[in-house]
């Protein structure tokens, strides 16, 4: 990523997945959909889509009385990045300890493992090409 994003909260991640879903969207639409799984007051919820804005999550564009709020990055990029900071901050960089739990936690199905392996084939593909340059 070329910013630097600070970690979104528990809260945060909530709206962020609805606005991912919902795309450009008003602090009213977000907020009736946050009903859906919480009661929070429609103040709560512009308040933390205010603080996305600032985190640089949301962009925001103000329609007269109306702001629309819609993602400034992408979910892919922000599952990235969260992987990155819970992998460096809590497995010190390693990954096979959340590869292990991940197997062990549900049964993989046939496409999982399929596509797991294919990681590893290319990640020691890769290590290969980089002791022979």
């Amino acid at each position: 990523m070329t910013k630097k994003l600070p970690e979104p909260s528990k809260t945060e991640w909530l709206l962020m997945k609805i606005c991912w879903v919902q795309g450009k969207s008003t602090a009213r639409q977000i907020f009736e959909e946050t009903l859906k799984k919480k009661d929070w007051g429609y103040q709560t919820v512009k308040t933390m889509l205010d603080r996305l804005v600032n985190k640089g999550y949301l962009h925001r564009e103000k329609l007269g009385p109306l702001c629309l709020y819609e993602p400034d990055v992408s979910r892919s990029k922000a599952v990235t990045k969260a992987i990155e900071i819970f992998t460096d901050t809590v497995l010190d960089n390693t990954f096979a300890p959340l590869f292990a739990h991940l197997a062990r936690g549900k049964k993989l199905s046939d496409e999982e493992i399929a596509s797991l392996e294919k990681l590893i084939e290319e990640h020691k593909e890769g290590e290969s090409d980089e002791r022979s340059n």
